[in-house]
């Protein structure tokens, strides 16, 4: 199977990305890919005319997937605009883009203890509006996320490790059954 992965962020200290990184290993033998959203354009019905390159190649990632997992900051009390375009791309034509059906797993980070739940909230949402099938589990929040890592950027937190393995193993289960 394959497995696409979303980062809310992109700078060089990305946690969300961090985090992605580390859970790569937790999926075995299936193929994941981190895929780059800072580049895409805006969403505009303009270029869904006349797709670019860029988000053709996009949409074929998304459509060759058998699952995605969003891992993101929480800005604002909601989503990264980088993470909602990406969504608005994918769930185009509306009700029949390759996100429908799509299961998705959501893992939000901040620094604050309430780690992200209102970003979770709202990606739930989201998804919930392109016929998505979310992971129905425990939410995956991690607070107090700066302290979650080592130098290298690797997650020394046992603790965290073991709910994110826990998260996955249920999100592939999840998606071996509904695939």
């Amino acid at each position: 199977m394959k497995f696409i992965f979303l980062s809310g962020s992109f700078h060089s200290n990305s946690r969300s990305l961090a985090i992605l990184k580390n859970i790569a290993g937790l999926f075995g033998e299936h193929e994941t890919e981190i895929v780059k959203l800072d580049q895409l354009p805006f969403y505009s019905e303009d270029l869904n005319k006349e797709r670019p390159e860029i988000i053709r190649d996009f949409l074929a990632k998304i459509a060759q997937a058998d699952g995605i997992v969003c891992c993101t900051p929480e800005y604002n009390h909601s989503i990264p605009a980088v993470l909602k375009n990406a969504i608005d791309w994918a769930s185009r034509p509306a009700f029949n883009s390759a996100l429908k059906d799509m299961p998705i797993s959501i893992i939000t980070q901040a620094v604050s203890p309430v780690g992200g739940a209102r970003a979770q909230a709202h990606l739930k949402l989201v998804f919930d509006s392109t016929l998505s099938k979310i992971q129905a589990c425990h939410e995956m929040m991690i607070t107090q996320v700066d302290q979650i890592f080592d130098e290298a950027m690797t997650i020394s937190d046992p603790k965290i490790m073991a709910r994110l393995d826990r998260h996955v193993s249920d999100f592939i289960n999840m998606v071996e059954r509904v695939r």
